[in-house]
Protein backbone atom coordinates (compact mmCIF):
# COMPACT_ATOMS: atom_id res chain seq x y z
CA UNK A 1 0.00 0.00 0.00
CA UNK A 2 2.92 2.31 1.15
CA UNK A 3 4.66 1.25 -2.53
CA UNK A 4 1.57 1.94 -4.34
CA UNK A 5 1.04 5.55 -2.78
CA UNK A 6 4.99 6.42 -3.51
CA UNK A 7 4.37 5.76 -6.81
CA UNK A 8 1.41 7.91 -7.09
CA UNK A 9 2.78 10.86 -5.61
CA UNK A 10 5.79 10.70 -8.03
CA UNK A 11 3.48 10.46 -10.78
CA UNK A 12 1.42 13.72 -9.54
CA UNK A 13 4.71 15.61 -8.84
CA UNK A 14 5.80 14.61 -12.53
CA UNK A 15 2.96 16.17 -13.83
CA UNK A 16 2.90 19.17 -11.64
CA UNK A 17 6.03 20.18 -13.03
CA UNK A 18 5.84 22.96 -15.26
CA UNK A 19 6.89 21.96 -18.86
CA UNK A 20 8.94 23.63 -20.75
CA UNK A 21 7.80 25.94 -23.42
CA UNK A 22 7.64 24.33 -26.95
CA UNK A 23 8.59 26.13 -29.87
CA UNK A 24 5.34 28.65 -30.84
CA UNK A 25 5.36 31.29 -33.07
CA UNK A 26 2.67 34.59 -33.52
CA UNK A 27 3.18 37.22 -36.39
CA UNK A 28 4.93 39.76 -34.40
CA UNK A 29 7.89 37.63 -32.53
CA UNK A 30 11.09 39.27 -32.80
CA UNK A 31 13.29 36.09 -34.18
CA UNK A 32 17.07 35.79 -33.59
CA UNK A 33 19.43 33.50 -36.03
CA UNK A 34 22.91 32.25 -36.06
CA UNK A 35 24.63 31.34 -39.04
CA UNK A 36 27.71 29.19 -39.49
CA UNK A 37 28.34 26.57 -42.13
CA UNK A 38 25.53 24.63 -42.67
CA UNK A 39 23.78 24.86 -39.11
CA UNK A 40 21.52 27.28 -37.90
CA UNK A 41 20.41 28.49 -34.61
CA UNK A 42 16.74 29.82 -34.35
CA UNK A 43 15.65 31.40 -31.12
CA UNK A 44 12.04 33.45 -30.93
CA UNK A 45 12.76 36.37 -28.64
CA UNK A 46 8.94 36.94 -28.19
CA UNK A 47 6.98 40.20 -28.90
CA UNK A 48 8.99 42.81 -31.32
CA UNK A 49 7.02 45.13 -28.89
CA UNK A 50 9.40 44.72 -26.09
CA UNK A 51 11.87 46.79 -28.19
CA UNK A 52 9.31 49.31 -29.83
CA UNK A 53 8.44 52.79 -28.58
CA UNK A 54 11.36 52.85 -26.15
CA UNK A 55 12.90 56.45 -25.08
CA UNK A 56 16.20 57.03 -27.16
CA UNK A 57 19.23 55.81 -24.88
CA UNK A 58 17.14 52.83 -23.42
CA UNK A 59 19.61 50.11 -22.93
CA UNK A 60 19.04 46.34 -22.27
CA UNK A 61 20.62 42.68 -22.06
CA UNK A 62 18.74 40.82 -24.80
CA UNK A 63 17.28 37.46 -22.94
CA UNK A 64 15.52 34.56 -24.37
CA UNK A 65 18.26 32.65 -25.70
CA UNK A 66 20.92 30.18 -25.07
CA UNK A 67 24.76 31.36 -25.43
CA UNK A 68 25.17 27.65 -24.75
CA UNK A 69 23.72 26.37 -27.64
CA UNK A 70 25.43 28.62 -30.33
CA UNK A 71 28.85 27.73 -28.74
CA UNK A 72 28.24 24.01 -28.35
CA UNK A 73 27.55 24.12 -32.16
CA UNK A 74 29.79 26.99 -33.64
CA UNK A 75 32.66 27.17 -31.18
CA UNK A 76 34.00 30.53 -30.90
CA UNK A 77 31.92 33.41 -31.24
CA UNK A 78 33.77 34.80 -34.04
CA UNK A 79 33.68 36.94 -37.69
CA UNK A 80 32.56 33.37 -39.03
CA UNK A 81 29.39 33.25 -37.25
CA UNK A 82 26.70 35.67 -38.73
CA UNK A 83 23.55 36.84 -36.85
CA UNK A 84 20.35 38.58 -38.02
CA UNK A 85 17.14 39.65 -36.17
CA UNK A 86 13.50 39.83 -37.75
CA UNK A 87 10.10 40.27 -37.03
CA UNK A 88 6.80 40.68 -38.74
CA UNK A 89 2.63 41.95 -37.81
CA UNK A 90 0.12 43.84 -39.79
CA UNK A 91 1.90 45.17 -42.96
CA UNK A 92 5.11 46.16 -41.43
CA UNK A 93 7.95 44.16 -41.02
CA UNK A 94 11.26 45.28 -38.82
CA UNK A 95 14.40 44.00 -39.75
CA UNK A 96 18.57 44.26 -38.40
CA UNK A 97 21.21 45.92 -40.98
CA UNK A 98 24.86 45.27 -40.77
CA UNK A 99 25.42 48.54 -43.13
CA UNK A 100 25.83 51.94 -42.45
CA UNK A 101 22.13 52.23 -44.63
CA UNK A 102 21.92 54.67 -47.17
CA UNK A 103 19.13 53.03 -49.42
CA UNK A 104 16.61 51.41 -46.97
CA UNK A 105 13.70 52.76 -47.75
CA UNK A 106 9.81 52.16 -47.54
CA UNK A 107 8.82 48.98 -49.88
CA UNK A 108 5.56 48.74 -52.14
CA UNK A 109 2.76 46.70 -50.56
CA UNK A 110 3.42 43.60 -53.07
CA UNK A 111 7.11 43.49 -51.40
CA UNK A 112 5.87 43.90 -47.84
CA UNK A 113 3.42 41.17 -48.11
CA UNK A 114 6.76 39.10 -49.59
CA UNK A 115 8.65 40.06 -46.84
CA UNK A 116 6.16 39.34 -44.40
CA UNK A 117 5.33 35.56 -46.14
CA UNK A 118 9.17 35.06 -45.67
CA UNK A 119 9.76 35.86 -42.05
CA UNK A 120 6.56 34.09 -40.89
CA UNK A 121 7.72 31.35 -42.89
CA UNK A 122 11.02 31.30 -40.68
CA UNK A 123 9.14 31.06 -37.60
CA UNK A 124 5.73 28.48 -38.87
CA UNK A 125 8.42 26.39 -40.83
CA UNK A 126 9.67 24.06 -38.28
CA UNK A 127 6.45 23.35 -37.40
CA UNK A 128 4.69 21.87 -40.62
CA UNK A 129 4.17 19.81 -42.14
CA UNK A 130 5.37 18.07 -39.13
CA UNK A 131 6.91 19.81 -35.85
CA UNK A 132 10.83 19.27 -36.10
CA UNK A 133 12.41 18.48 -32.67
CA UNK A 134 13.77 21.16 -30.71
CA UNK A 135 16.85 22.32 -29.08
CA UNK A 136 15.37 24.05 -26.37
CA UNK A 137 11.89 25.89 -25.10
CA UNK A 138 12.31 28.47 -27.74
CA UNK A 139 15.05 27.09 -30.03
CA UNK A 140 15.80 25.34 -33.12
CA UNK A 141 19.35 24.19 -34.11
CA UNK A 142 18.77 23.13 -38.24
CA UNK A 143 21.73 21.20 -40.08
CA UNK A 144 21.24 22.80 -43.69
CA UNK A 145 22.13 19.70 -45.62
CA UNK A 146 20.41 17.27 -43.30
CA UNK A 147 16.49 16.06 -43.24
CA UNK A 148 15.33 18.71 -41.69
CA UNK A 149 16.61 21.35 -44.23
CA UNK A 150 13.46 22.52 -45.85
CA UNK A 151 12.82 24.06 -42.27
CA UNK A 152 15.77 26.21 -41.95
CA UNK A 153 16.17 29.81 -42.34
CA UNK A 154 18.71 29.45 -44.99
CA UNK A 155 16.47 27.50 -46.93
CA UNK A 156 12.90 29.42 -46.33
CA UNK A 157 14.57 33.14 -46.92
CA UNK A 158 16.36 31.98 -50.09
CA UNK A 159 13.27 29.53 -51.75
CA UNK A 160 15.75 26.24 -51.03
CA UNK A 161 18.54 27.64 -53.40
CA UNK A 162 20.55 28.44 -50.36
CA UNK A 163 21.28 31.66 -53.00
CA UNK A 164 21.33 35.69 -51.95
CA UNK A 165 20.67 34.35 -47.79
CA UNK A 166 22.55 37.71 -47.11
CA UNK A 167 19.10 40.05 -48.55
CA UNK A 168 16.48 37.55 -47.97
CA UNK A 169 16.48 35.99 -51.03
CA UNK A 170 16.98 39.71 -52.71
CA UNK A 171 14.08 40.59 -51.57
CA UNK A 172 15.24 42.93 -48.25
CA UNK A 173 16.12 46.42 -49.28
CA UNK A 174 19.74 46.13 -47.39
CA UNK A 175 22.37 43.10 -46.11
CA UNK A 176 20.60 41.88 -42.70
CA UNK A 177 22.96 39.97 -41.62
CA UNK A 178 26.45 41.15 -39.12
CA UNK A 179 29.43 39.14 -38.50
CA UNK A 180 30.23 38.69 -34.62
CA UNK A 181 31.18 40.92 -32.97
CA UNK A 182 29.32 44.04 -34.53
CA UNK A 183 26.49 46.18 -34.23
CA UNK A 184 23.13 46.12 -36.30
CA UNK A 185 21.04 48.34 -37.28
CA UNK A 186 16.96 47.34 -36.28
CA UNK A 187 14.76 49.01 -39.36
CA UNK A 188 10.69 49.31 -39.32
CA UNK A 189 9.64 49.02 -42.37
CA UNK A 190 6.45 49.80 -43.50
CA UNK A 191 4.78 49.51 -47.40
CA UNK A 192 4.31 52.96 -48.81
CA UNK A 193 2.46 53.97 -51.96
CA UNK A 194 4.85 57.39 -52.39
CA UNK A 195 7.12 57.19 -55.07
CA UNK A 196 9.54 57.66 -56.55
CA UNK A 197 11.10 59.44 -53.28
CA UNK A 198 9.29 57.29 -50.25
CA UNK A 199 9.78 58.56 -47.15
CA UNK A 200 12.82 57.02 -45.33
CA UNK A 201 11.81 53.69 -42.98
CA UNK A 202 12.54 54.26 -39.11
CA UNK A 203 15.71 53.38 -36.89
CA UNK A 204 14.64 51.48 -34.26
CA UNK A 205 17.49 51.16 -32.31
CA UNK A 206 20.78 48.80 -32.76
CA UNK A 207 21.63 45.61 -31.32
CA UNK A 208 25.41 45.26 -30.24
CA UNK A 209 26.53 41.42 -30.25
CA UNK A 210 30.06 40.46 -28.42
CA UNK A 211 31.95 37.52 -29.01
CA UNK A 212 31.82 36.86 -25.01
CA UNK A 213 28.13 36.24 -26.04
CA UNK A 214 26.94 39.61 -25.13
CA UNK A 215 23.67 40.95 -26.83
CA UNK A 216 22.71 44.54 -25.88
CA UNK A 217 19.71 46.81 -27.31
CA UNK A 218 19.98 50.47 -27.35
CA UNK A 219 16.54 52.23 -28.35
CA UNK A 220 17.00 55.12 -31.17
CA UNK A 221 19.48 56.85 -33.31
CA UNK A 222 22.90 55.96 -32.56
CA UNK A 223 24.75 59.39 -32.09
CA UNK A 224 26.71 61.41 -34.80
CA UNK A 225 30.28 61.64 -35.45
CA UNK A 226 32.04 65.04 -35.87
CA UNK A 227 34.59 64.67 -38.17
CA UNK A 228 34.96 68.41 -39.05
CA UNK A 229 34.88 71.89 -38.34
CA UNK A 230 35.76 74.39 -40.64
CA UNK A 231 35.36 78.14 -40.62
CA UNK A 232 35.01 80.61 -42.90
CA UNK A 233 34.53 84.16 -42.34
CA UNK A 234 31.80 84.34 -39.48
CA UNK A 235 29.96 80.97 -40.71
CA UNK A 236 31.21 77.50 -39.00
CA UNK A 237 30.91 74.02 -41.38
CA UNK A 238 29.95 71.32 -39.20
CA UNK A 239 30.70 68.10 -40.92
CA UNK A 240 28.98 64.64 -39.47
CA UNK A 241 27.97 60.79 -40.15
CA UNK A 242 24.31 60.51 -40.47
CA UNK A 243 21.85 57.76 -40.32
CA UNK A 244 19.56 57.59 -42.99
CA UNK A 245 15.83 59.33 -41.82
CA UNK A 246 16.73 60.82 -38.54
CA UNK A 247 16.48 64.35 -38.37
CA UNK A 248 19.71 66.70 -37.27
CA UNK A 249 20.39 69.87 -36.16
CA UNK A 250 23.15 72.04 -34.32
CA UNK A 251 23.39 72.63 -30.78
CA UNK A 252 26.53 75.47 -29.52
CA UNK A 253 27.27 77.41 -26.85
CA UNK A 254 30.33 79.56 -26.09
CA UNK A 255 30.90 78.29 -22.63
CA UNK A 256 31.90 74.44 -21.64
CA UNK A 257 30.99 73.33 -18.69
CA UNK A 258 27.13 73.45 -18.04
CA UNK A 259 24.44 71.19 -18.60
CA UNK A 260 24.49 70.28 -22.44
CA UNK A 261 20.72 69.69 -22.70
CA UNK A 262 20.33 73.78 -22.31
CA UNK A 263 22.39 74.65 -25.02
CA UNK A 264 20.59 76.51 -28.10
CA UNK A 265 19.84 74.69 -30.95
CA UNK A 266 20.38 76.51 -34.53
CA UNK A 267 17.23 76.19 -36.40
CA UNK A 268 18.36 74.85 -39.53
CA UNK A 269 17.73 71.48 -39.98
CA UNK A 270 19.01 68.13 -42.64
CA UNK A 271 18.04 64.79 -42.69
CA UNK A 272 20.68 62.12 -43.31
CA UNK A 273 21.19 59.70 -45.75
CA UNK A 274 23.48 57.70 -44.43
CA UNK A 275 26.68 59.39 -45.39
CA UNK A 276 28.64 62.59 -44.06
CA UNK A 277 26.69 65.84 -44.02
CA UNK A 278 27.11 69.47 -42.88
CA UNK A 279 25.36 71.92 -41.49
CA UNK A 280 26.28 75.58 -40.98
CA UNK A 281 26.40 77.85 -37.96
CA UNK A 282 26.62 81.29 -38.72
CA UNK A 283 27.78 83.37 -35.95
CA UNK A 284 29.71 86.95 -35.23
CA UNK A 285 32.32 85.11 -33.24
CA UNK A 286 34.25 81.78 -33.67
CA UNK A 287 34.50 80.97 -29.95
CA UNK A 288 31.91 78.13 -30.17
CA UNK A 289 31.83 74.54 -29.05
CA UNK A 290 29.05 72.43 -31.22
CA UNK A 291 27.66 68.92 -30.72
CA UNK A 292 24.78 67.30 -33.22
CA UNK A 293 21.59 66.60 -32.20
CA UNK A 294 19.88 63.20 -33.69
CA UNK A 295 16.48 63.11 -33.56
Amino acid sequence: MKKYILITLAAFTLLATPLARAWTYTNGDLLLVFRKGSQNIEFNLGSVTNFLGQTNGYTTAVTGWSLSLVTSTFGTLDSSVKTVLLATAAGTNWLSSAEPNTTAYNISSAEADTLQGIISAVGTRPLYPIAIPTAGPNAYSIDTTGQYAGSSYDSVVSGGHFSGIAKLGGNAPFMVEQRIPGLLDFWEIQSTAIYPNPPPDKLIGTFYIATNGGLTFVAGPRASTVTAVNRSGNVSSINFSTTVGNTYTVAYTNKLGGNIATWPVDPTTIVGNGKLNTLNRTNSSDAEFYRIRTQ
